[in-house]
């Protein structure tokens, strides 16, 4: 009996042996493509091995499928601002990053990473527009996921951060100025933005300078949409409004005026909110700073 009970062993054993020794001549067939430039045989060979729990766990195994996904990526997808062999490739090249206790392949996983990480951000930069700004920011969030993996800095990602949400709020303005009232809503998303670059830098010009605006023109479009035969109720509510508008705009217009006195948006936008507060002196006081700049 106990004779049996060992052979069975025994053979379980042998198979485990035979599954790893399969699995780890599939990783090995699919480097052996990769090489010969067989992708679609290198992506099967190891898809099938990194399934099983041998190669799982191999960090070498999941560098490999990084490469092949890399190298389908740059072949076939470069131009696929949504492609999905980049992102198979950024997975597997964290994954070995995590599993490669030899430390092998660290410099080579830091450099695909940095590397795919780079033209995601490209990719967004180059989707910041009115069709495309959802990808844009799908691209940008993965983008900000890898970045930080492979440089936990987040003083050296800030000033991409402080860009995006600036460009992305520009982009959601656009939406808006299109449609003011059927797509009120991303006013909403471009004052959140600006405000996120403001947290991360207080004194960045063009946050503040188009937050301002932003509330600048929001007044002065509910004045020229309100119609002439409102009540006396309705015009001083329109009247109480704007002017609260033109007040939430003034701290942003006078930071970026504090920050660069002497560019011309700021002082017209300055004389603009100082006159409809009816601050008649302070808006003179901008234009003749205006008229000597032009000068």
């Amino acid at each position: 009996m106990l004779k049996i009970k060992r052979t069975i062993i025994f053979g379980i054993l042998l198979l485990l042996v035979v599954v790893s020794n399969a699995q780890q001549s599939r990783v090995t067939a699919a480097y052996t493509f990769l090489q010969q430039n067989k992708l679609d045989s290198a992506k099967a060979n190891i898809d099938a091995a990194v399934v099983f729990p041998e190669t799982q766990v191999d960090g070498q195994a999941w560098y490999i499928r990084g490469f092949v996904y890399k190298t389908i990526y740059n072949q076939n997808e470069k131009g696929n601002k949504e492609s999905f062999s980049r992102i198979e490739a950024l997975i597997s090249f964290k994954k070995s990053l995590a599993l490669d206790t030899t430390q092998e392949n660290v410099h080579e996983n830091i450099k695909n990473i940095k590397y795919l990480a780079t033209t995601l951000y490209n990719d967004a930069a180059a989707s910041l527009d009115t069709i495309d700004f959802k990808i844009a920011i799908r691209d940008f969030d993965t983008f900000r996921e890898y970045y930080l993996l492979v440089d936990p800095s987040k003083e050296n990602f800030k000033q991409k951060e402080i860009d995006f949400a600036n460009a992305i709020a520009a982009v959601y303005t656009r939406i808006y100025d299109g449609d003011k009232k059927g797509k009120i809503d991303f006013l909403a998303l471009a004052k959140a933005s600006y405000n996120k670059a403001l947290e991360l830098d207080p004194n960045n010009i063009s946050a503040n300078y188009n937050m301002g605006i932003l509330y600048y023109n929001q007044a002065v479009n509910l004045i020229n949409q309100s119609d002439y035969d409102l009540d006396i109720v309705a015009l001083n509510d329109v009247q109480d409004n704007s002017i609260n508008l033109f007040k939430a705009s003034l701290p942003f217009m006078e930071k970026a005026y504090s920050l660069d006195p002497n560019k011309r948006e700021t002082l017209l936008g300055l004389s603009g909110i100082y006159f409809s507060l009816n601050e008649k002196e302070k808006s003179n006081e901008f234009k003749q700073k205006l008229e000597k700049i032009g000068k």
